[in-house]
């Protein structure tokens, strides 16, 4: 499973993106192999929000219809995917307001949860939380939403 998060103009700017599957998606973002928990991304923008719990929500991009009842053909995007949601402005704005200075103990806080699965590394944490943080700060100063994609 191949994880991303980047920031985008909007659901269009998305789709013409998805048309070439080869590239997509080709928008400033930040990959993850190993934080695809919703549990730890929501404990993230909580810590990241200095409250208790937090949920991220999402909103269904792409595939636009509705999780199929039946059965699927093989070339329906429910097998294939991949699958696009648009994150809230809240999760994006709690993101975006982490100061470079609170950073480290963000992510030092967030690396102990037990939702993880990844590097021990600590450096490699603050990098990616850095790295996400900056994705939905240059969101949030360009009125962009933050997407995640699965693969």
């Amino acid at each position: 499973m191949e994880l991303s998060y980047f920031r985008a103009p909007g659901d269009a700017a998305v789709l013409r993106g998805l048309a070439d599957l080869a590239t997509f998606p080709d928008f400033d973002g930040v990959d993850a192999k190993w934080v695809g928990v919703d549990a730890a991304l929501d404990r993230l923008v909580a810590l990241a929000s200095g409250v208790a719990e937090h949920v991220i929500e999402e909103r269904q991009v792409w595939p636009a219809t509705a999780e199929p009842d039946g059965p699927v053909s093989a070339g329906d995007p429910w097998m294939t995917g991949p699958f696009v949601s648009e994150w809230d402005v809240r999760t994006r704005d709690a993101l975006a307001g982490v100061s470079d200075e609170d950073l480290p103990s963000v992510a030092a806080a967030w690396m102990r949860g037990e939702e993880l699965d990844g590097p021990a590394d600590a450096g490699v944490w603050q990098r990616w939380v850095a790295a996400l943080v900056g994705v939905a700060r240059a969101a949030r100063d360009s009125g962009e939403s933050l997407y995640c994609s699965i693969a």
